[in-house]
This record gives C-alpha cells, structure tokens and sequence, in this order.
C-alpha cells in the first residue's frame, strides 16, 4: 500500500513539476494558464463571507468588592443578619450542650436504678419540650439562611435596576461587574471605565430616601 502511494505521488510531483516549468517559460499561455488554476483553487477552498463591520463598543465596569462593601443596603442587611445569626448560634449551642448533658445524666441514673417511674417519665418529658425547642431554632437558623437569599436577590434586582435607568443616559455597550476574588473573570481593568462610584451615588441617595419613609 505504502508503495502504491509513493508511485501516485511521484507522477503528481513530476506533474507538478512539469506545470510550473510551463507557466515559466510560456508567455502566450500564461493568463489562461493563471486562470485555470484559480478557478480550481476557488472551486476547492472554503467560502469565508467578511466580517461585518462593527461600531466601538462602550464599556465600563462595576468592582463588586466596593459594591459590596459600602452599598449602605448592604451594610445594613449584614449587620442585622450577622447580629441574628450570632445570637440564635449563641443561644442554640448553650441550649443543645445542656439537653446532651442532662440526656446522658438520665441513662445514667436510668442504667442504675436511681429514678422511679414517675422521676423518669418526667425527666423525658422535660428532654421532648427541649428538644422541640432546639429543632424550633434550627427551623429559625434555616429561615435566616432563606432570608439571606431573598436579601441577596433584592440587593441584585436595586442594583440591576438602577444600572438599566443609569444606563439610558450612558448609552454603554456592556456594564460588566469586576473582583479580585478568586472567582472573577476579568484579569485586568482600566480604571478609567470604573463607573462603581457613580452607581454606588445613585444607589445609596434613593435607599436613603427609602430608608428614611420606612422611619416614618
């Protein structure tokens, strides 16, 4: 099979050859000779149609870092989730070591014979209303989880909003967000298509003012 081709590809070669040696010395036959073989070259390569044109873009960016930390809507949801999230930890953790440690004081005494009836089936009921009251504040830890969420989504929907009403008057392209976190895509901005200040201006003035009627 080897051999086959290498026969095949000697008389292309010669041919080839044989061509080129033509279209350098014949002088008459030389157009047509040229025509030929661009219409065979177009016959066998792609169509690749022009790129249409395309206008400039604009482009800025928000830094969701800044955003994050000095959105006064932000600032305040953390603060009073974290104050939550602390105080129901603080008192879950209390409340779930001392039910663990009378429950192991009940099978003890229970395994020795120290309690009568009625002594143990007090002690257990007692152990159920605590238990109940534990499994109420993990309910309450998973609702402020849930709560979080919902803050979250609003926080992007303010954001996002006020982007598109600021954006009437911009007229950009593309407004991208930007972090130096880890999960950021953008490697590199210039700081000249930075517009956080400005979004961060609008932002802050109208939660102020929404702030401000909730006070009322």
């Amino acid at each position: 099979m080897n051999k086959n081709f290498s026969i095949i590809f000697n008389v292309v070669l010669a041919i080839a050859v044989a061509v080129l040696f033509y279209l350098h010395f014949s002088s008459t036959n030389a157009n047509s000779a040229i025509n030929v073989s661009a219409d065979s070259l177009a016959a066998t390569k792609p169509i690749v149609l022009a790129p249409k044109e395309i206008k400039a873009s604009k482009i800025v960016y928000i830094n969701s870092d800044v955003l994050n930390e000095k959105y006064e809507f932000v600032k305040d949801l953390t603060s009073a989730a974290q104050s939550k999230q602390q105080r129901l930890e603080s008192v879950y953790q209390a409340k779930a070591e001392k039910f663990q440690q009378d429950y192991a004081d009940l099978q003890q005494k229970a395994s020795q014979g120290l309690l009568s009836e009625n002594q143990s089936a007090a002690a257990q009921q007692d152990l159920g209303k605590r238990k109940e009251e534990l499994d109420r504040m993990q309910a309450e830890l998973q609702a402020l989880v849930e709560e979080i969420q919902r803050s979250n989504d609003e926080v992007r929907k303010n954001v996002v909003d006020y982007v598109k009403e600021y954006n009437k008057i911009g007229k950009y392209n593309y407004i991208l967000t930007y972090t130096d976190g880890p999960g950021g895509v953008v490697i590199l901005a210039n700081d000249s298509l930075d517009i956080t200040n400005e979004i961060l201006d609008g932002l802050n003035a109208q939660y102020r003012i929404k702030k401000a009627g909730k006070k009322k």
